[in-house]
């Protein structure tokens, strides 16, 4: 039923271009400002923390256990589908890749720089360098896909919809709280230790194998690297040719053009074939798990 489940959510998402339908976060804003007015939850972030996520996952956990309870696999899929549509990443990500990298090909670093601003952290420095912001974009695309999918997809599976809420909220949380909360920014890294080395292990399956292995070797103890740099040195390895600090003024801007436009356009590939590759091992334990 699981595997169903993603299917269908990620049929609509191809059909819709995002699960948009169904993000509507007004209500966890409401919930964290309702908390927020307790004064004994003001003094202790973590208090805080897990009075905003653990209520509204323990929630979704009733809520699957009735709809299975009242309507069988029907009511799993009536719920699970929904709950697991609003857990995945906000925004179109495909959309904002190819604006950015149409006005890239123009030449057009302003233009570029606003459609890929969706990718970029709110916290992140604006450069005038394009060889800089095409840097930030590889990075920051390559941590969108993976916050608004693959991490998801992890927690479904593992726990399923009370587990990909859990996380759609933390990132929520976080989001919300910027860097003056680092009890959340250190949660939401928990959160996505385990998934993004399980991630970075797919890149060398359907990438580059030698480049992307050393490079998750290398960082898969590594407590001080973030996710986005995690990912960011796994890319490199499975795409196993452009790095991005290649694109600069060594060579003519259209040919730099056309270089940190092919990696780019080799994330998207990339992230796809790892997509595929997660289904395909969701589909085998299915087949034989049983």
């Amino acid at each position: 039923m699981a595997l169903l489940i993603v299917l269908i959510a990620l049929a609509l998402v191809q059909l819709w271009g995002s699960g948009a339908p169904v993000h509507r976060d007004d209500w966890f804003r409401f919930w964290r400002q309702r908390l927020a007015g307790i004064s004994t939850l003001q003094q202790n972030p973590g208090l805080m923390l897990g009075a905003a996520i653990l209520p509204p996952a323990l929630l979704a956990a009733v809520i699957m256990v009735l709809a299975e309870e009242m309507l069988g696999w029907l009511g799993l899929l009536l719920a699970g589908v929904p709950l697991l549509l609003y857990c995945l990443g906000r925004g179109n990500f495909n959309e904002m890749v190819s604006n950015y990298l149409r006005y890239w090909y123009q030449g057009d670093v302003a233009a570029a720089r606003a459609a890929a601003a969706p990718l970029l952290p709110p916290h992140e420095e604006e450069s005038a360098s394009p060889q800089k912001l095409h840097e930030q974009v590889f990075r920051g695309a390559a941590y969108c896909a993976f916050e608004r999918l693959f991490a998801v997809l992890f927690w479904f599976i593992l726990l399923g919809i009370p587990g990909a809420l859990l996380f759609r909220l933390s990132a929520l949380y976080a989001e919300g709280e910027g860097r003056d909360n680092a009890m959340a920014a250190r949660w939401l890294w928990l959160l996505e230790w385990l998934p993004v080395r399980l991630m970075g292990f797919s890149f060398a399956i359907v990438g580059n194998f030698g480049g992307a292995y050393r490079a998750w070797r290398q960082c898969l103890t590594c407590r001080e690297r973030g996710t986005d740099e995690l990912l960011e040195a796994y890319l490199e390895g499975a795409l196993g040719g452009i790095d991005a600090s290649e694109c600069s003024a060594g060579v003519e801007v259209a040919e730099a053009q056309r270089a940190c436009g092919a990696q780019l356009e080799g994330l998207q590939a990339l992230l796809s074939r790892a997509l595929l590759f997660w289904i395909t091992l969701m589909a085998l334990v299915v087949l034989f798990g049983y």
